[in-house]
């Protein structure tokens, strides 16, 4: 007579039932976030924000199942499986469908981090860096987010190579300026800005002549939850109180989302207005389980998933964790190429594509 398998306590199984459950329920909270404007209630977008942590700890909650043979396993893996549809938003491996019908556009969009973010905290180091690998990339239209300068003076002597640009900087205390600037080898025959409310980001758009079309690109910088996770900890560690610290975090997180929201609302509408094919660069601040990534999205296909290879990371601190910097556009346009590449002048990494204009 063969031996029965030996139980766990009671306790631990209760735990363990309770831990697949709320694994399961936060990942699925995370699929939900997609879907949920931050202005009638944020508390699912921080599900979304956590999406690739959530399916590991899932994974390993799944393994830890099957090994003790529990019956709750089942619960983990119909969790899991929505995430296989969702996994083509940070990876892909595909190939690309060429066509030749069309002329090729190339775009960079790029969050400099005010030249003082990269690898090399000097600022004249990073500028001579990011400007190397423009002119070694070549593309017809360059997008900067956190375009930092002493003077607009200092504007001309930025890629050279552009002879049409336009920007919209905001002044500091210490009369410095920043703000997005976008740089063209094509004429510029209208421009204007989105400035949000109550926020230094904001998105300026530029309609580049192409050839013998007319293209509105959107240069976007949208809300971030300026929070320092190096400060965070210090701060934590000394604070008696870290749950106060904890919530106090979520709290900024939430009215970001709410900003964010509100902004992007604002793009979407203005840029559905337009009577070019809109196309929208810039650093998003939100991954793609996100509701400003699926509003955007709506009628619009993103460049990675249509052509890229590997991760798909833009967030060099978190890489491969975080996609936040995008190149959006309608059909019938479609990209040709994609890549991140991995250069250290600043705490993001540039998103450079070649679209196809039909």
């Amino acid at each position: 007579m063969g031996s029965r398998r030996k139980r766990s306590p009671w306790p631990l199984a209760l735990l363990f039932r309770l831990t697949v459950v709320t694994a399961a329920v936060a990942l699925v909270m995370s699929y939900i976030s997609v879907y949920i404007n931050p202005s009638s209630t944020s508390i699912p977008l921080y599900f979304g924000l956590y999406f690739i942590p959530l399916v590991f700890i899932n994974l390993f909650v799944l393994l830890l199942g099957i090994l003790r043979r529990s019956g709750a396993v089942w619960i983990t893996f119909v969790a899991l499986l929505p995430s296989v549809l969702f996994a083509e938003l940070f990876v892909r491996w595909g190939d690309v469908n060429v066509s030749t019908e069309g002329e090729p556009l190339k775009i960079c969009t790029y969050n400099v981090g005010t030249f003082t973010q990269g690898q090399k905290k000097e600022r004249d180091f990073n500028i001579q860096g990011i400007s190397k690998f423009i002119k070694e990339e070549d593309p017809h239209v360059v997008c900067f987010q956190e375009f930092y300068i002493k003077d607009t003076s200092e504007i001309e002597g930025i890629l050279r190579q552009y002879p049409h640009r336009y920007y919209h900087l905001f002044g500091t205390k210490s009369s410095r300026q920043f703000g997005n600037i976008t740089y063209s080898k094509y004429p510029i025959t209208n421009q204007g800005k989105l400035v949000f409310k109550g926020s230094t980001n904001l998105c300026i758009y530029t309609d580049v002549q192409f050839r013998n079309k007319t293209l509105r690109i959107y240069n976007t910088h949208l809300e971030s939850h300026s929070i320092s996770f190096t400060a965070l900890v210090k701060k934590m560690r000394e604070s008696r109180n870290v749950t106060d610290e904890i919530y106090e975090v979520h709290d900024r997180m939430a009215g970001t989302f709410r900003k964010r929201a509100q902004q992007v609302d604002s793009i979407v509408a203005h840029s559905s207005n337009s009577s070019h094919p809109a196309i929208i660069c810039g650093d998003l601040n939100d991954t793609p389980m996100s509701y400003t990534y699926n509003k955007l999205t709506n009628d619009k296909k993103d460049s990675f998933r249509q052509s890229g290879k590997g991760f798909s990371a833009t967030y060099s601190l978190f890489w491969p964790l975080l996609r936040i910097d995008y190149i959006l556009y309608p059909s019938p346009i479609w990209s040709l190429s994609h890549k991140t590449p991995r250069i250290r002048f600043s705490d993001h990494y540039p998103v450079v594509t070649e679209l196809i204009i039909p």
